[in-house]
């Protein structure tokens, strides 16, 4: 049967196997990055700052949300690069946004973690900004397709052939979240603010890097 057919050749598929465990693992990674950074409450990534600002004007939870805006959102990814479609971007549209509310439970729960001090809440942020940073990078590098916003700077960098372009294109797409997220009277800090200015060089750095190494040219 095709179905069969299918699957056997998925799962004999080493390099596809790798790719999918890589999305997996980077947008969990991404997802408990956006859970210190909620836990700290110095502001979110531009994007879960406008996410969870909606979230809250609708009385809904924030991976809700993020199901519905994420399938808004693939419209336009579907008629401007359908080739940014894939298992990535239905895990992280489905998923993600339920994943960072189950991390910040369990961070919740850290008995150490309720005392909520101001040197526990900056460490929550740094490891939060690292952890989102490098999770992102891995899902992206692992060319499985890409959440309906990680791929609108890629494809304007894209469409205008300035690739290099990408992490000041991605610094522009965050200002307007978090503009976004103003309206939404979203909660904007510190952690917001620094993500605009550094996820898109820091995104950048860290794909660099992983090309680099033996794993992800293996997969490619």
């Amino acid at each position: 049967m095709p179905i069969i057919t299918a699957v056997k050749n998925i799962f004999g598929d080493k390099r596809l196997i790798c790719r999918i465990v890589l999305a997996i693992v980077g947008i969990s990674l991404l997802a408990l990055g956006i859970s210190f950074m909620r836990y700290a409450l110095f502001g979110v990534d531009p994007m879960s700052c406008f996410n969870v600002g909606m979230a809250r004007q609708l009385g809904i939870s924030f991976g809700t949300w993020m199901v519905i805006i994420c399938f808004i959102m693939l419209f336009g990814v579907f008629f401007s690069d359908k080739s940014k479609i894939g298992f990535g971007t239905v895990y992280i549209m489905l998923l993600c946004g339920y994943t960072s509310d189950f991390f910040l439970w369990l961070i919740n729960l850290v008995p150490f973690m309720e005392s909520f001090t101001i040197q526990i809440r900056i460490a929550a942020l740094v490891i939060g900004l690292f952890v989102n940073f490098f999770g992102a990078s891995i899902y992206i590098e692992s060319n499985m397709g890409l959440s309906p916003y990680d791929a609108v700077a890629i494809i304007i960098s894209e469409k205008i052939h300035k690739e290099h372009w990408f992490r000041w294109i991605r610094i522009g797409t965050d200002a307007l979240c978090v503009f976004g997220g103003y309206l939404a009277k979203s909660d904007i800090g510190i952690g917001t603010l620094i993500t605009v200015v550094l996820c898109g060089p820091c995104i950048a750095f860290f794909r660099n890097q992983l090309q680099k190494t033996k794993l992800f040219k293996m997969i490619q």
